[in-house]
């Protein structure tokens, strides 16, 4: 017993190792165009975006974590929950983890903004495939809140700042010069409506994770996620992003469009609808995604030809392999863990 309570604490400090890195390459998006468009500069827009994400997730109290339960159901609990299938079931979360870690540290080595979302849900369920087999797998919740999301939430958003962008330009025209001022600090309360979105959509992620680590170590989860759980996962994405991933801000931020603070406002408002309709029907969606897909729709309204296409395409690129290649990465951990420990 007291060695399964071991493993139980050291597997929940590999989920907070990718909370952490989470926060640091994927989390730091909530910033990027602020930074960009020189509102603001990067050490206090982190500290900033950092302290709303800390706060954010308890929302999930009152609000109720569907992402959390998502995540949960994303490979079948009867799988891992059952007397002879815990060390598997601790193999199986291990990969998926492992898995999700190694891609997204490999992505921003090369500031790519993929998404962790989509490398945590690839190495899950790459790894359930392998440990328990395909019947395992939720396929309903797979395709509809997952692949489906893919690529509707980039569509979505893309359409939004296109929108919001051709809006604002037309009112431009009748705009006094007094209006630049204003969304240069109105980028403070979108940042701040980006990131509260975020940190709960990202931190039900680790949640969920945790509650499966939960039902494999002690056969059931409780019907609440603990408040420990969730403090927990708040300081590691907080703490993620105050200490940032340039690499990928600079990505988003310039690599894509020419940013000011009206493409600014802009594309954080779009990026925190969507990500609060997707929070909303409990689908667990990328930061990076979203906020790379408003950009190039804003840009697209102002200056069509000045979006970078080129670094836009390697950019879906990667929101498409992402899911696949971490499943992948997923499946073979778990076959090596298993020829180790089984």
């Amino acid at each position: 017993m007291k060695s399964l309570h071991a493993i139980f604490w050291i597997l929940t400090l590999l989920v907070f190792c990718f909370t952490y890195v989470n926060g640091f390459r994927d989390g730091c998006n909530v910033v990027a165009t602020l930074i960009a468009s020189r509102s603001m500069k990067p050490a206090p827009a982190l500290l900033f975006a950092s302290i709303v994400e800390l706060f954010s997730p308890f929302t999930v109290l009152i609000i109720g974590s569907s992402v959390s339960g998502t995540i949960q159901k994303l490979i079948d609990p009867a799988a891992y929950t059952a007397s002879h299938a815990q060390t598997i079931g601790l193999l199986f979360l291990s990969s998926g983890l492992i898995a999700a870690i190694i891609w997204n540290l490999s992505t921003w080595f090369f500031a790519i903004p993929s998404s962790s979302s989509h490398a945590l849900i690839g190495g899950v369920v790459g790894a359930g495939i392998m440990a328990f087999g395909w019947q395992s797998v939720s396929w309903g919740y797979f395709w509809t809140r997952v692949v489906l999301m893919i690529f509707l939430t980039p569509l979505l958003s893309f359409a939004v700042g296109w929108l919001v962008m051709k809006a604002l330009l037309r009112l431009g025209r009748s705009m006094s010069s007094r209006a630049a001022p204003f969304f240069r600090y109105a980028q403070y309360v979108n940042m701040v409506f980006l990131a509260f979105n975020h940190s709960f959509n990202d931190s039900q992620k680790s949640t969920g994770i945790l509650m499966i680590l939960i039902g494999i170590c002690f056969g059931a989860s409780p019907e609440q996620i603990p408040l420990w759980a969730i403090g927990s996962a708040a300081f590691a994405l907080a703490l993620g992003i105050l200490t940032g991933g340039l690499k990928v801000i600079k990505t988003v931020g310039t690599g894509i469009y020419r940013v000011r603070p009206i493409h600014s406002f802009t594309s954080q408002l779009s990026s925190g609808l969507v990500i609060l309709g997707a929070s909303v029907i409990g689908a667990p969606v990328s930061a990076s995604q979203i906020v790379s897909s408003s950009i190039i729709g804003v840009g697209a309204a102002e200056r069509y030809k000045g979006v970078k296409w080129n670094v836009a395409g390697k950019i879906l690129i990667s929101w498409i392999i992402t899911v696949p290649i971490a499943g992948a990465i997923g499946a073979v951990l778990l076959a090596v863990l298993r020829l180790i420990f089984l």
